[in-house]
């Protein structure tokens, strides 16, 4: 056999142990990343037959004599692709867990432990980034939340709390925003300026509450107090002092008490 022949041969089997080696960790590796060693390795394959071509027989043999060597280069090769991708995996994997814990810790530092709505914190800066919402906003607050907490407890009042921002989380819809402002005090804003829509969902709330289960004190009436304005057109800020103050002119209607001026809240 020639040695041009015997150095073909051997660069065949050798390309063939690599894409066999190839074939082997493709699960490893990327299909780019597949491609690439596949596309590397033959141009390099191509480029020896072309060499050897010019090659004497005394050093074709001695090509042939280094068989082992490109087959130890071949696994390398392979070797440091496979430790590339596991490398690339583990930090994609990582980079996960960053956002993950990103988002939760976000979402801890924005929501409310105990309603498991936004807190006033994420309320001031929505406002403050949100630009021509359009819709309505409510702002409520429970009625004579005080006798309550004197009567069963904090921890009870805690429960109440609770049990008002479960019903509020089922009473808006995903693109509507629900706040707990800040003690017994929520905001809502509603992405629709139908008022009588908003109206029936704060009175379903209303009447969910007149019946409300308190663990080893039974059923018990917890009220509150609601006012709804127009978002559009106006500031955001504007809108919520509006609506606050129509949330305190009903809780004195109820009172019996005279209509009173309140300043305008402040987020």
């Amino acid at each position: 056999m020639s040695p041009w022949l015997l150095s073909v041969i051997v660069e065949l089997l050798v390309t063939l142990l690599f894409c066999g080696v190839l074939y082997y960790l493709r699960r490893s590796l990327t299909r780019k990343s597949l491609l690439f060693w596949l596309l590397l390795w033959l141009g390099r394959g191509a480029l020896s037959m072309i060499a050897l071509r010019y090659l004497t027989s005394t050093e074709r043999a001695a090509v042939v004599l280094y068989a082992p060597l490109q087959v130890a280069f071949a696994l390398a090769l392979v070797v440091i692709a496979v430790r590339l991708e596991n490398q690339k995996q583990q930090l994609r994997v990582l980079n996960e867990e960053l956002a993950r814990l990103r988002k939760a810790a976000a979402g801890q530092i924005d929501h409310d432990p105990l309603t498991g709505l936004m807190n006033r914190s994420a309320l001031s800066r929505w406002i403050d980034e949100e630009h021509g919402f359009e819709g309505l906003v409510v702002v409520c607050d429970m009625d004579d939340f005080k006798v309550l907490n004197e009567q069963f407890g904090h921890l009870v009042g805690d429960e109440i709390l609770h049990g008002v921002g479960h019903l509020i989380s089922n009473s808006v819809r995903d693109e509507d925003l629900a706040f707990r402002w800040g003690g017994d005090e929520f905001v809502l804003f509603f992405r629709t300026c139908e008022r009588a829509l908003v109206e029936s969902r704060m009175a379903g709330i209303e009447e969910r509450l007149r019946t409300f289960h308190i663990r080893h004190h039974g059923q018990t009436t917890v009220r509150f107090s609601w006012g709804i304005a127009s978002t559009t057109g106006r500031p955001l800020r504007e809108s919520l002092a509006e609506a606050d103050r129509l949330m305190y002119d009903s809780k004195r209607a109820r009172r019996g008490d005279p209509p009173a001026g309140k300043p305008p809240a402040s987020v």
